[in-house]
């Protein structure tokens, strides 16, 4: 079948972590100052709308506003919940089983935790576990029924209906309103410790996605490939990663953001990669496309170049607004205008403009991409946050229709993640556009460096 034989594949994994480790700092974490400013900001918000609650909620899938708010990064089993007292300590709600490692999870941030017999899961006997309901977390909070209005800060998309009667029975119908947006704009803003943990995060996703490249040959099934990645992010210190890691070769690319499968990768084929691993509740970012086994063809190539003339044309643009403080939405302006005027030659021989998959840059943090607000769209009319982290995404389609491809390349991305300073812009990855040339090999980076690759620049 071909590929590279366990022992080679665990040789490299165990290179690069060895190479890597003494360039993790793993102490840099939120500590729980910070926490209790976050709560402060939350809180003044909330007596600017005339809340007296708050709350959000969390599940495996949707971290990012518990995370921010009491430092739940490993939320298991249950849906979970926080309410925020317009004065005081927020209480995490947990159900019995997850509630465990939640409890663990919040002593940094100092958060009390009550584990709710209405977040039971299932018909199972809980017979000694000391619940308590949400009554009685109400009357610790010296909040009488009724009496208050609540935020509720998570998106109508995830938050359970059962959390919102649960609080509509508690506080009336009229007191619960959804409110996202104070919250979304207080988390935008990044603390100087979060951009170093990023700093960090994406330290661990180049260092992992070297592994990835190195072991993408023929023969090599896609799970194998992001086994290694995986390995990597956790032997480095990522606890867990933003979305499944990416691999998708050949035809599987029409997924676009697939996880990797026991597809096996054939010479010749076109791969997408892509991983996020998250380091003390932050992420990192990489995803590029390569060709297995030989270089990319002509046509493949002029889909793939265009990709790295765009994010040329939206750093710089990214940059320049940064400097000028300038709406954000002239950079989604200036990606636009370069596309309108690329003409591409298909495998058929006709000249089309492939099309965008989605917007070019999009906000980050506790969440991959879930933040809630932070893209730059045509609708961005303000400049971008002081001290932000953002990624960089820039992709193009090989198709328009599953099934009948454009191009050799189905899916032709980069992305990268990078920080912002005031009006300094610095790539915190350090591989370049293209990696080609480090695909099936163990060759270092050298000085073929992102050119918009900056150290981070924070007090």
């Amino acid at each position: 079948m071909g590929g590279l034989k366990p022992r080679e594949v665990a040789r490299i994994a165990g290179q690069i972590v060895e190479e890597t480790r003494p360039l993790v700092k793993l102490d840099v974490a939120v500590g729980r100052a910070e926490y209790r400013g976050r709560w402060k900001a939350v809180q003044r918000a909330m007596k600017e709308r005339g809340y007296g609650l708050a709350y959000a909620c969390g599940s495996e899938l949707d971290r990012s506003d518990a995370a921010w708010l009491a430092g739940i990064f490993d939320p298991i089993i249950e849906r979970y919940g926080i309410l925020v007292p317009s004065e005081g300590i927020p209480v995490v709600l947990a159900g019995s089983e997850g509630g465990h490692v939640i409890e663990s999870s919040v002593e940094v941030s100092g958060s009390d935790v009550a584990i709710l017999a209405e977040f039971q899961i299932s018909d199972e006997d809980y017979r000694h576990a000391h619940f308590v309901k949400m009554a009685d977390v109400i009357r610790r909070l010296g909040l009488k029924p009724g009496s208050v209005r609540v935020a509720v800060m998570s998106s109508a998309q995830f938050i359970p209906q059962e959390h919102v009667v649960i609080l509509q029975a508690a506080f009336g119908s009229d007191n619960v309103l959804f409110d996202c947006d104070f919250l979304r704009r207080i988390k935008y803003e990044k603390s100087p410790t979060e951009l170093r943990i990023m700093e960090q995060a994406n330290i661990i996703a180049d260092a992992a996605f070297r592994g990835m490249l190195a072991v993408t040959v023929p023969g090599m099934r896609e799970l194998e490939v992001a086994a290694v990645a995986d390995y990597i992010m956790k032997a480095l210190g990522a606890g867990r990663t933003g979305f499944p890691t990416i691999v998708t070769a050949g035809e599987r690319q029409y997924s676009v953001i697939g996880p990797a499968t026991n597809n096996v990768i054939r010479e010749g084929d076109t791969v997408s990669l892509g991983l996020s691993p998250t380091f003390n509740g932050y992420h990192g970012i990489i995803r590029r496309t390569v060709r297995a086994g030989r270089p990319m063809s002509v046509n493949g190539r002029s889909l793939q170049k265009a990709v790295e003339d765009l994010y040329t044309v939206v750093m710089d643009a990214t940059r320049e607004a940064a400097r000028k403080n300038k709406p954000a939405n002239r950079i989604d302006e200036r990606g636009k205008k370069f596309l309108s005027n690329l003409r591409l030659k298909t495998i058929g021989g006709r000249t089309i403009t492939p099309l965008e998959p989605y917007t070019f840059i999009h906000n980050t943090g506790c969440s991959e991409c879930q933040e809630g607000m932070g893209a730059v769209t045509p609708y961005t009319d303000d400049p971008l946050g002081k001290n932000v982290a953002l990624m960089i995404d820039v992709a193009l389609l090989g198709f328009v229709e599953r099934g009948k491809p454009l191009f050799d390349v189905l899916y032709a991305v980069v992305e990268d993640a990078f920080w912002k300073a005031g009006a300094k812009v610095g790539v915190y990855n350090r591989f370049p556009l293209n990696v080609q040339h480090l695909v099936g090999n163990t060759d270092p980076i050298g000085e073929n460096v992102n050119p918009y690759h900056v150290a981070l620049a924070v007090k």
